[in-house]
């Protein structure tokens, strides 16, 4: 725990000295409580801002079959930068939530003493926080206005959910029951698993790559966990800016006039 993940990472990038440099525990709403701090510090220095989503389940799981089958290890990483004087933000509205009932609270524990120390999933508990949060997003971005002054809610203007990838069937269910058919949401579950705060960013990746992101689209993000926290992103990714996955032993260069950035082009931007 010290030095913190956030100050390893930016002496691991070169950075001398940074605004900020913290850990934020969010859990399962990792992203979009992320996105949120990120979109702050912007407001106070115009700076970009590298918001790093990660973690490592693979040491928790122990031998708790039903944790074994959900958790996975993941990271990714989202580059948040000021907009030119003028242009339309592409973080367009964001919330964030936090607690509730004891039983949600303790839906998901780690270490759990009475399960060999291992992180323990009570479903039901988890089923009715995601329903309640999932339900209170849906109510929200239907009462705002559309956004760039056109009809209708912003709800109708979403393009493609990506949720957190907690449990595709209970999302599903979710969703039908607030009215959204299984067509407008995207997983990648069955490969990656649930990588709690990383899953939202790795879907996201992971839609770009597969082709269903392929323009610039309006996205709705919401996601739910441990210790009853939620939180949503609506937000506009464009794929150009989705850098491919490459495993190490790749050294291919990236074709400029694709307008895909390398990690180069990154580190460029913290210097």
């Amino acid at each position: 725990l010290i030095p913190s993940l956030a100050t390893w990472i930016s002496g691991e990038l070169g950075i001398a000295q940074s605004h900020a440099s913290f850990d934020l525990i969010a859990a399962c709403a990792g992203m979009p409580y992320g996105l949120a701090e990120a979109t702050r510090i912007l407001q106070q220095v115009r700076r970009p801002v590298l918001v790093v989503c990660v973690e490592k389940f693979s040491d928790k799981i122990g031998s708790v079959r039903p944790s074994r089958m959900i958790f996975g290890d993941g990271a990714a990483a989202i580059v948040v930068s000021p907009a030119t004087e003028g242009a339309e933000p592409d973080i367009e509205y964001f919330n964030s939530y936090a607690s509730g009932p004891t039983s949600q609270v303790n839906s998901i524990i780690w270490p759990n003493p009475d399960f060999d120390n291992a992180i323990t999933v009570y479903g039901p508990e988890v089923k009715s926080l995601a329903g309640r949060y999932l339900q209170q997003m849906l109510d929200e971005i239907a009462a705002l206005p559309a956004p760039a002054g056109t009809e209708g809610s912003l709800l109708e203007s979403i393009d493609l959910i990506v949720p957190h990838q907690a449990n595709k069937t209970m999302i599903i269910e979710l969703a039908a029951a607030a009215g959204l058919s299984a067509d407008r949401l995207y997983f990648n579950i069955e490969t990656v698993g649930n990588a709690s705060s990383a899953s939202i960013p790795l879907a996201i990746h992971d839609a770009v790559r597969d082709g269903v992101i392929d323009r610039p689209v309006r996205i709705f993000a919401p996601g739910f966990g441990a210790g009853a926290v939620a939180g949503y992103t609506v937000m506009r990714v464009d794929p150009s800016v989705v850098v491919p996955f490459r495993h190490a032993d790749e050294h291919a260069e990236i074709d400029p006039a694709h307008g895909t950035p390398s990690p180069d082009d990154v580190e460029l931007a913290f210097h």
